[in-house]
């Protein structure tokens, strides 16, 4: 697992991080939708755990869908959304804060699909979208497991990285429809939207299935 506490009191890097997910610049839609992919993949093997899932807020922001998932891909399908404030998923954005579940038979759950897995233990974080709008990352297990603290601030590096990948996927959408426009795109405006836009993301056709 991670090495912290250097002399700075910041997290080391991740180990096979540069390796597995790579710095280089993803600028194409299809780019940076595998590197969400791949960095998915890797948080999974990295983490030893058998899910990961990303949820991002519908248009109205009441409800979450799943955006992207390993293990979990009956989500998809069924489409299963979660109401802000309910569930763990649901809690979690509407809180803000991280949420360590190690019996799930213990907590209430709305999607179906986590017991019918047998999903037993899960760890999860708030992903800020913009302001008053927040996402939610998760891993699971389907053998008991006890997540800690270091846990919940891996996934927290784990987000900040995807919020910065979701961004750059809604910019480049912005940068398809001013072009389709006859327009050109001033780049003071494009770093402006990439900071307080950040993105529209309820865009159910990018769901990811891994």
């Amino acid at each position: 697992m991670v090495f912290w506490g250097d002399h700075t009191g910041l997290p080391k890097s991740y180990k096979g991080w540069n390796v597995f997910v790579g710095n280089g610049p993803d600028n194409t839609e299809n780019k940076l939708i595998a590197s969400i992919k791949k960095l998915l993949d890797w948080l999974r093997d990295y983490m030893s755990v058998d899910t990961v899932t990303l949820l991002l807020p519908t248009t109205d922001k009441q409800n979450l869908f799943v955006y992207a998932t390993i293990g979990l891909k009956e989500e998809i399908v069924e489409n299963i959304q979660i109401p802000v404030g309910q569930g763990i998923a649901g809690r979690i954005a509407a809180s803000n804060e991280p949420m360590i579940v190690n019996d799930l038979s213990k907590v209430e759950i709305i999607s179906p699909i986590l017991r019918q897995k047998g999903l037993r233990s899960l760890v999860g974080v708030p992903l800020p979208v913009k302001q008053g709008v927040t996402g939610v990352l998760h891993v699971g297990t389907f053998q008991s497991h006890q997540f800690t603290e270091r846990d919940v601030q891996q996934l927290q590096l784990v987000t900040h990285r995807l919020r910065l990948k979701l961004a750059d996927i809604e910019l480049l959408k912005l940068q398809k429809l001013d072009n389709s426009a006859g327009c050109r795109f001033n780049v003071q405006n494009t770093a402006e939207l990439k900071t307080n836009l950040i993105m529209s993301l309820w865009c159910n056709s990018l769901r990811l299935s891994f």
